[in-house]
């Protein structure tokens, strides 16, 4: 595994950028003040491979799976005070879905990771010197 310092994938943009954006304000939005969000790109056997993760926030296993479905709130009310609809994750799955790209979510050690795997654009080396 390598860090890049740009990476290129092939995708439809405004799917894909409407995705991450949706990744990275969740991330944001149900995090405490004072937590952490943090993005890795790294690429991996011909795949890019992103992790988004917000600090300080905790979700019970058995609501990981249900995240992904439209209209869903973790907590069951309508917009737990922040102002979603329960859409954003169902569209990343979405476009996930339709880029035939991996992805999930996590927990990890007292922290959520939402990950995925797109694959890798090769470009052509040119032969100018």
């Amino acid at each position: 595994m390598w860090l890049p310092s740009c990476v290129l994938c092939e995708v439809v943009r405004s799917q894909v950028e409407r995705a991450i954006q949706n990744i990275i304000v969740n991330a944001i939005r149900y995090s405490p003040d004072g937590a952490q969000v943090k993005v890795a790109v790294s690429v991996f056997h011909g795949t890019v491979h992103c992790e988004v993760e917000n600090t300080g926030i905790h979700i019970p296993d058995e609501i990981l799976p249900h995240l992904f479905e439209a209209f869903y709130h973790a907590d069951r009310s309508y917009n737990s005070g922040t102002g979603g609809t329960g859409l954003g994750l169902y569209i990343v799955k979405t476009v996930m879905e339709n880029r035939k790209a991996k992805y999930g979510i996590k927990n990890t050690e007292q922290r959520v990771m939402f990950w995925f795997e797109l694959p890798k654009k090769e470009v052509p080396v040119s032969n100018s010197i």
